[in-house]
Order: C-alpha cells, then structure tokens, then sequence
C-alpha cells in the first residue's frame, strides 16, 4: 500500500567550503575520471551522450523531445505546488531556450530543487483503516546494466527499462496495453523517450509520431508525468514519479487529477519508473486503484 502527501517546499541549508583550483579539479576528477580533463563530467555530459548517439541511431532529436518537455509544462500548469506553475511554454520557447550541454537545450534538463516527499507503506488489511483509498502494489522489477555510459554498447538503449517492466508486468499479470497513464524518470527529456520505447510503447524512431499531437498532455491518451515531472514541477528523484502516481489513484490531485477534470480516462493502473548512473539501474513499478 502507499499512502502520499508532498510536503510543503523547505529551505536546506548546506554547509560551504571554500575550494582551490586544485582541490576542484580533483573533486571533478573523482566523480568522472579521466574524462573530467576534457570536460566530460556529471550527468547532463553522460545522457548527453547518449541522446547523441540516438539520434544518429534512430533518428530522434528536439523534434521529439519538444513534446515531452511541452507536455510536461502543461501539466505544471496545473498544479499549484510545480515550480513552473503558471509559466507556459510553447514549442517555439522550447527551440529558443539557452543551449547547455549539446543536444540539449535548457528545458530538456530537470529543474534543482530542495524540499520533501513522504510515502507510507503499509499492508492492505491496515490500509483499509486510513483516511484515503490506497494504491496498491501490484508489480514490480528491477535492472541494472552495470556499464558505464562512455563504455556501454547500448548508448543508444535499450535501458534497463526493458527487463525491469517486463519483471513488472509479469508480476502483475498485465500487459501495456492496462496501462492508463505513467510517471516516468524524467532527469531529461531523452531519458523519457527511450524509457518509453524499452518498455515497449513503441518502437526506435517512432517516438515522434507517438507523441505528437498531445498524447502524453492533459486530454491525450497516454498521461504521463501529471505533476509536471522533474522537468517541470520538482526534482525527487524517484518520489516524484511514485508520490505522484499514489495521489492520483488515491484522487488527491486536484485540477490536474486524471479523469472528467482533465478529459482523460479515471486511472485504475498507473506505470511508475526510476533510474541512475546515466541509465545504469533501472527500477519499474506498477501501482492500482485500491
């Protein structure tokens, strides 16, 4: 069972050292080895790779992208806690956005955030006693590649996606096809695409097709990332994904809950996903309406 509720946006304070060129250089030694003299260091440098690499793979790029950060953003507009509450964007602020790590542009990144996320688990037989209706856990798989972007031979995916979500649906018992809406790691836009696509929703080079025409926004068939995601409501890591889903099976969701409010179909199973290391470990979840 989980029970959700997103705490208000608090202030943690870090402490703060002051660092020599040295001493910085060495910090970025250690976190990405010997590429971090070429500049290639942190995530944004590693999916960037990655994102690269697919669209000389199967041809994807901001064409496609351009609807997951879009559609992300307009979910944001409907709720009042998302960083980006109130603040549209077209396709025409996407293209024009800053670059920062090539391919990617600004909004394909996540946003910073500080604050908190809370979720209760609890049996089904306790479940029963608490104030909202619960979602419950039907599946779940994980995977973890284990191989470092710069040396993987999937660059361009499958991810862990694939293994984990079929670990997922087999525990379950369903198949995509029962699948009402998803709350996917959303690091990056990229990571959305070719999780989407290792799960199955489609196949490589046919991500802009599936998305277009606001399958994945408010009215469209495949919701996802209701909150506005980590793209565009906050970053939690894989909370943002499972806390979201909970509230929405739960009805908690206000003017962005699935259903009459937002012209999609009441949801009964949710598909949730988290990931690391530059697509190194993958974990999938599949939540139902209680």
């Amino acid at each position: 069972m989980l029970d959700a509720g997103l705490c208000n946006y608090v202030v943690i304070s870090y402490g703060h050292n002051a660092f020599s060129s040295d001493s910085m250089m060495k910090m970025l030694m250690d976190f990405g080895g010997d590429d971090g003299v070429f500049g290639q260091f942190g995530a944004a440098s590693g999916y960037a790779m990655a994102a690269r690499r697919a669209m000389h793979t199967f041809h994807t790029g901001p064409e496609t992208w351009k609807h997951i950060a879009v559609g992300e953003r307009k979910w944001a507009n409907l709720n009042p806690r998302a960083m980006m509450y109130k603040r549209k964007m077209t396709f025409e602020d996407y293209y024009n956005s800053r670059p920062l790590v090539e391919p990617f542009r600004l909004y394909d990144n996540c946003l910073m955030t500080d604050g908190g996320r809370a979720i209760v688990i609890t049996t089904e037989e306790r479940a029963r006693d608490l104030k909202h209706r619960p979602a419950v856990i039907m599946g779940m798989g994980q995977h973890n590649t284990a191989t470092a972007v710069n040396y993987s031979t999937h660059l361009a995916g499958p991810t862990g996606a694939k293994k984990s979500g079929e670990m997922a649906l087999s525990m379950a018992e369903i198949t995509l096809d029962d699948i009402d809406a998803c709350e996917i790691y959303d690091c990056f836009t990229y990571t959305v695409e070719i999780n989407l696509q290792s799960y199955g929703f489609f196949g490589p080079g046919e991500g802009e097709d599936w998305l277009k025409g606001g399958t994945i926004e408010p009215g469209g068939r495949m919701p996802l990332n209701t909150s506005g995601g980590q793209l565009s409501e906050a970053y939690f890591m894989g909370l943002t994904s499972l806390s979201e889903a909970a509230m929405q099976l739960m009805g908690r969701c206000g003017d962005r809950q699935l259903g009459p409010e937002t012209n999609t179909k009441a949801p009964e199973i949710i598909l949730c996903s988290d990931s690391g290391g530059v697509s190194r470990c993958h974990s999938s979840f599949i939540l139902r309406r209680g």
